[in-house]
């Protein structure tokens, strides 16, 4: 209905499907119900009312607020009703009725699974709630609040079982006092157990359970999914506590909680240990691990060597100082050293570098020695620093354990934390703290402390640690080249340690202090206090005063320089006051010395006097040798006080008279005035003497250059004239060279012309031979060849002229004469001469003429006679 109908009609009160309203009679106090459909029109005798379940009263309101929804569960949602009607009585109001409650089993209530609506009877409240369902890491914890009830609808219990991986990996705990564990006997009031999400997949409970919901109203509950690595402690009500680790899906009992740390957090990572780190724990209940039984009330102390990684237990219990639980160890590096003391017996030894320190707790405890002002000045002089630093250490000997004579680290850490003002109210240290060791600090475990690895880099730069153990481990003295310090421990055990070298002091040992007189005069007032001991070149100053064998008071300042020597080192420091028993001891043998030289004798050579008196034969000695170094003498051997006298110096000489020293001083500068003056003139007649010896000298030497000079001009000349002379012997001789070989060379010409004659002469001759042989032989073979021709003429005179003119015509005659040469036989110029004169004045002459004037055109053209008779045709 409108809000326009309702002001229209405000006496009527209209109820739709699913409403209901409660009506108070006013003259009988009954409440009825009335249920849509329907319109009730309000009388003057009833008025609309509605129940208050937190207060359990009616309460009277206006007919807009008096419309209620019936409660509607949908399918998969139950609804939990409260004060349901007894047995046999009509369970819910009939729609569009109005009717009177029946009655009521107050105090009780009914899980009726949906689908399901109803209006309520007055008194009845109800809750509509989902079915429940889980995941495999999900869970839910039901309770038993109607016994009976619950055994009688145990079997109506909605319920799907899950399947999958997650429901048959096992991989769960907290199996005890699950819902597949109970029995009919197990449904007793109160009873509480455990629904999980491995094995049932969906829950609505029956009427006698109840899920109950969790701080924050929640039913589903979710388990915890651990990792490797990981773990979580479940806290029972008895408070037993139970550690689960990972990987696994954890469930609780019903009684159990997670335990949560500051974070809220119940997942925890195992404590990360290395070889260099641990933890202590204490045993609060007898336990077996392996083959060793652990007793109650011992403690552990466990380390990274054996347990790299620490999984808490149940029987342990973290043991903390000052809110830390992991120790680390504590760097000592080369050349320093660290007091630990055993907690049970008090007995404290030194543990030198390098080393990586990690004490055990359980017996052991780091400390460190508080030097007293007087220490700290003795062995480190000039250094403030180090005073405040053991002043601030001495502030905290107060507060100590009556256990312990010295300062813990933890001690000094909490005095250097107030120091840092961490929180309001804390107060600034008394004096300056320093030697804060940044390796040696305790941190908070990891766990159920921490949810995360500690780590010491911010971000990925490499891990480094900073040492600043200048004063946080033990004394260290450090002794230089040429010093010795004598250590001594309260067992009375002595030894000397000579530099350059650094001294660890043990916990009960301590420096042996000398004492020595300051200022000039040396005396046994004025002192100071060292604890190092100079071996070589020790020099002392001082000053005093004698007296000459003529009553002459001088004051003197000697300088002494003596060595520590021996093979027994110990007595250097048995002697007390070293400096002024040498100092007395000089001073007694100068005045003895002094005592019997006159003012005049001492006055001159102090030093001598003094040195005769205090080195004696080592003086004399070094004078005698004449060129040894003052600084080679071998000294005087002080055997009572270890020491060794090597040189003394005289600084000052002064006469106390002050009339008397001027006297004295005005007669030395006369005597050294007259001595000067005498000087002077003898220097200046060696001047002259020298100078004149040296102009003698100048002149001698000039003349003998002179002659130098002359001598040099006349060798060179010598020189020059026999350079001339040798080269005119070399041009004659060259020449003379030049004529002998001329001669040589025509001599050899001649004899080469003379051979070539004779050649020529032996050529022309075997020529000569060979042509008269040749000429014999030709000769006789013309001979031969003529008569044999004469004996042909004559045997044909007739016919030999035709064969001569047939001759002539073809040249053959020409031809016979060069082939038979008569020209060498006849000495003819040519053949037709040889031939004509052959012929001549016989009737063959005449046809030899023309053939000779036929054959000189022919000689004329380079053509010899024999060829031209050839060619003749």
């Amino acid at each position: 209905m409108s809000d326009a109908s309702r002001k229209m009609k405000k006496t009527d009160l209209v109820l739709s499907n699913g409403e209901y309203a409660f009506t108070q009679d006013t003259t009988t106090g009954s409440v009825k119900v009335l249920t849509g459909p329907t319109v009730l029109n309000i009388t003057g005798q009833e008025y609309p009312v509605v129940y208050d379940a937190e207060h359990r009263q009616f309460r009277a309101v206006d007919l807009e607020e008096a419309t209620q929804q019936c409660p509607l569960a949908p399918q998969g949602y139950y609804i939990e009703l409260w004060n349901p009607p007894e047995s046999g009585t009509k369970p819910q109001p009939s729609e569009g009725s109005k009717e009177n409650p029946p009655r009521l089993l107050m105090g009780q209530r009914v899980n009726i699974p949906g689908p399901a609506t109803f209006a309520l009877w007055p008194q009845q409240f109800a809750k509509v709630i989902s079915g429940h369902h889980l995941r495999s890491n999900q869970y839910l914890v039901a309770r038993i609040y109607d016994e009976e009830a619950a055994k009688e609808n145990w079997k109506k219990t909605v319920l799907k079982s899950a399947s999958g991986p997650a429901a048959e990996s096992g991989e769960a705990t907290g199996g005890e006092g699950t819902i597949a564990e109970l029995t009919e006997d197990d449904l007793t009031v109160g009873k509480q157990f455990i629904i999980q999400g491995t094995e049932v997949s969906f829950y609505m409970p029956p009427t006698g359970v109840e899920v109950v919901p969790d701080e924050d109203g929640r039913y589903v509950r979710e388990a915890l999914t651990l990792e490797r690595l990981q773990y979580c402690i479940l806290v029972d009500e008895n408070g037993d506590k139970d550690y689960q680790r990972g990987p696994r899906v954890v469930f609780p009992r019903p009684t159990q909680r997670f335990y949560r740390d500051g974070s809220g957090s119940s997942v925890f990572r195992p404590t990360e240990l290395n070889p260099i780190q641990g933890i202590h724990v204490k045993v609060i209940a007898p336990y077996t691990e392996g083959d060793r039984r652990y007793a109650e009330g011992e403690e552990l102390f466990i380390t990274g060597r054996d347990t790299p990684i620490y999984f808490p237990r149940p029987e342990h219990a973290l043991v903390k100082y000052d809110g830390s639980a992991k120790h680390f160890a504590t760097a000592v590096p080369e050349g320093e050293a660290r007091y630990v003391m055993d907690r049970n017996t008090g007995e404290i030894r030194t543990v030198r570098g390098p080393t990586m320190l990690l004490c055990d707790p359980r017996t052991q405890v780091v400390v460190r020695r508080v030097l007293t002002e007087r220490q700290c000045a003795l062995y480190y002089p000039g250094n403030e620093e180090a005073k405040e630093y053991n002043a601030a250490l001495g502030a905290l000997l107060p507060r100590r354990p009556s256990t312990r004579a010295s300062v813990s680290e933890g001690e000094v850490r909490r005095s250097l934390d107030k120091g840092r003002g961490r929180g309001k109210g804390t107060t600034k240290p008394q004096g300056k703290t320093t030697g804060d060791d940044r390796s040696s600090v305790h941190s908070a475990a990891s766990g159920a402390f921490a949810d995360e690895w500690q780590r010491v880099a911010t971000y990925s730069q490499p891990r480094t640690l900073t040492l600043d153990t200048k004063y946080s481990g033990v004394p260290t003295v450090s002794v230089w080249d040429g010093y010795a310090v004598m250590v001594v421990d309260k067992r009375g055990e002595r030894r000397v340690e000579s530099g350059p070298k650094d001294v660890l002091l043990e916990y009960d040992q301590t420096l042996q202090a000398v004492e020595r007189s300051t200022g000039r005069p040396k005396s046994a007032t004025t002192t100071e206090q060292t604890v190092y001991l100079r071996l070589a070149d020790n020099r002392i100053e001082d000053e005093l005063s004698v007296t000459t064998a003529d009553h002459v008071a001088i004051s003197l300042h000697l300088a002494l320089s003596a060595d520590f020597v021996g093979d027994e080192p110990a007595r250097w420091f048995s002697v007390g006051n070293y400096v002024q028993r040498l100092c007395d001891r000089a001073r007694r043998a100068v005045q003895e010395a002094v005592r019997a030289t006159t003012i005049d004798a001492f006055y001159d050579e102090p030093t001598k006097v003094v040195r005769r008196a205090l080195l004696g034969g080592a003086a004399e000695g070094g004078a005698a040798e004449g060129g040894a170094a003052e600084g080679d003498r071998a000294g005087v051997a002080l055997d009572d006080l270890g020491m060794a006298l090597r040189e003394v110096e005289v600084l000052g000489c002064t006469i106390a008279n002050e009339r008397l020293a001027q006297q004295v001083d005005e007669a030395r500068a006369y005597v050294v005035a007259s001595r000067y003056g005498l000087e002077r003139m003898a220097r200046k007649l060696e001047l002259d003497k020298n100078r004149l010896a040296m102009e003698r000298e100048q002149a001698s030497e000039q003349a003998r250059t002179a002659k130098f000079r002359a001598e040099l001009e006349a060798e060179q000349i010598r020189r020059e004239l026999a350079l001339h002379q040798a080269r005119l012997e070399s041009e004659v001789t060259r020449l003379a060279k030049q004529l002998d070989e001329r001669k040589a060379t025509e001599l050899l010409a001649d004899e080469e012309a003379a051979r070539q004659l004779r050649r020529r002469q032996q050529e022309a001759a075997a020529e000569q031979e060979i042509g008269q042989a040749q000429l014999e032989l030709r000769l006789a073979e013309l001979t031969a060849g003529t008569e044999a021709a004469v004996a042909r003429f004559k045997a044909a005179e007739g016919p030999l002229a035709e064969a001569i003119q047939l001759l002539g015509n073809q040249d053959i005659l020409a031809k016979v004469a060069e082939a038979t040469s008569a020209q060498r036989l006849l000495g003819g110029k040519d053949v037709a001469d040889v031939v004509g004169k052959l012929f001549e004045g016989t009737p063959l002459a005449s046809v030899f003429d023309g053939v000779q004037r036929r054959a000189i055109p022919r000689r004329a053209n380079g053509s010899a006679g024999p060829s031209m008779l050839a060619d003749e045709d």
